[in-house]
Parts: structure tokens; sequence; C-alpha cells
């Protein structure tokens, strides 16, 4: 069980886009249960999975509704895949602005989470690029988080203003395990430029910030995830549901380059796992027997 979030103080980095594709994965490929939350009021997780009309087909099954007790932790929940359910917020502004007025609203927020997370296998978050106390509040409660860079200038800067936002707000920089380059392009040289730039940076935060993060293989997101969105599919959806034998093909691309970059997610979690149980037990107290001299 674990609370992974995505994000970076950037619009149109990828976020939802790759929260999406790692809920399904997980649930396709390693067979668990995982739940989104969407703490953005755009709600374009919905989308992701074609699923955008339910959205709008009640107006009282958002997340506000169960915070204030007129829904149950079942009647918030939408299954959009086998074993993949996500929970939608009606206004994130009102929500933060609720947090800030009534902190006991804080608890319950985060006892919501925590009953979720005894539920599922992954509660992920998906937030909105700008800055809230709904963002602050469940970005500091995250077990991980993923930065999402996108490879322009603009991206970098993107990166440098999250890091700054976790210091100012006093969220624990070690809680950023993993940064994912995103919109690589081969045979352009910005991106490739910018990619040197990412490392370096986060090699100089490492040094300053303790910042301890994986950065990821890159992901290149070609024009057929914008194509395979419209049609409300994701990479991991069965194969036969796709209509047009390019976007199966190209889609197919995608699918290996997503998997590459889950297996370099794999095999940290892996390694994390086992740097966590050496921990426990250095923290055990010792004890030996002393042979008694005859």
């Amino acid at each position: 069980m674990a609370i992974i979030s995505t994000y970076c103080k950037k619009g149109g980095v990828g976020k939802t886009t790759f929260i999406g594709y790692l809920a399904h994965y997980l649930t396709e490929v390693k067979n668990k249960t995982v739940l989104i939350i969407s703490v953005d009021d755009q709600n374009s997780i919905f989308t992701l999975f074609g699923k955008q009309n339910l959205v709008t087909a009640s107006n009282d099954d958002y997340l506000e509704h169960l915070m204030v007790g007129l829904r149950t932790y079942e009647e918030v929940l939408h299954e959009v895949r086998d074993n993949l359910y996500l929970i939608k917020t009606l206004n994130t502004d009102a929500l933060s602005t609720k947090l800030i007025i009534d902190r006991s609203s804080e608890k319950t927020l985060l006892e919501i989470i925590d009953t979720y997370n005894e539920a599922f296998d992954y509660v992920l978050l998906d937030f909105p690029p700008s800055s809230c106390r709904a963002t602050e509040v469940l970005l500091d409660y995250s077990d991980r988080i993923m930065l999402i860079i996108s490879l322009d200038s603009l991206g970098i800067d993107g990166f440098i203003n999250t890091i700054q936002f976790f210091v100012d707000q006093d969220i624990p920089i070690s809680k950023i395990q993993y940064i994912l380059p995103n919109k690589f392009i081969a045979n352009r040289r910005a991106p490739k430029k910018s990619l040197e730039t990412l490392r370096a940076q986060a090699e100089e935060f490492s040094k300053t910030m303790e910042l301890d993060a994986l950065i990821l293989p890159y992901f290149s997101e070609k024009s057929t995830v914008q194509n395979i969105q419209e049609q409300g599919k994701t990479p991991f959806d069965k194969d036969e549901l796709f209509t047009y034998r390019y976007d199966f093909n190209e889609m197919l691309k995608v699918r290996e380059e997503l998997l590459g970059v889950f297996k370099a997610v794999d095999e940290y979690e892996e390694e994390l796992a086992n740097r966590a149980k050496k921990e426990k037990e250095k923290e055990k107290p010792g004890f030996q027997l002393k042979k008694k001299k005859k």
C-alpha cells in the first residue's frame, strides 16, 4: 500500500497522462488494485480513460461530498477499468480554502486517504499545476512523489520552481523519488540539451538539498498518445480495442517505451524496499550471549 503523487509546478507537462498510464500498468500488468484521486477540478483523468461523462453525470458524488458525509466511500468511486477507480474533485480552490479555515477538514481528508490506502494496493494523486493548500497537504502526506519534467527551457524552469516550492512549503525533498523527463524528441537539439541540463541540475540539488531521486528513462510522448487519448484508450488497453491499424502499431511502440520506464520504477522500488529492510534491521537491539570462562 502506497500513496504516490505526480507533480510539477508547470502545466502541460504530462502529469495526468503519466499517472493514468502508471495506474493502468499496475492493474493490467501487475494485477494490483489502484485508486486515482483527482485533486484537479478539471478532472482530466476521466477523459484519459474515455469516461468524461462521469464528471457531470451526477452533481453529488465528488470528494467534497464524502468529506462532509453526504456520500459513502463506495458512492464516490468510479470504476473506469478492471480494478482501477477514480474520484473526482468539485472545486480545488474551495477545498483548499476549507482546509485553511477549518483545520478539522484536513484531518478528515487525511483519514479518507488512509481508509482508501488500506483498501487499495496503490492510491495515486493527480494535482493541478498551481499551488494550493490541498496540494501542499497531500504532497506532504505522499509516500513517494514523481516529478514530470518537460524537456524544454520552460520545463527546466518548472523543475527548479518545483524544488523551490517544496523548500518554501517545508515538504521533504526526500519524498521526491523519481524524475521523468517527458516529451523527448530524438532528432532535435533542444530536448537533448534540456535533458543534459536536467541531469546536471538534479545532481546539483542532490549535493545541496539532499535530493535522492532516480531519473527515469525519458518518455517521448508521441502524437500517438494524443490519438489514442481522443479515443478514450490507453496503451495498456486490450489490443482488440484499437480500431485503426496505424494507431495500434504506434501504440505498441508507446507501450514498449512505457514498459521500459516502469521496469526502472519496479527495480528501484525493490531497491528502496531492500534499503528500508536493512535500516529496520539496524534499529533492532542486538543481543549476544557471552560465553562464561571455564
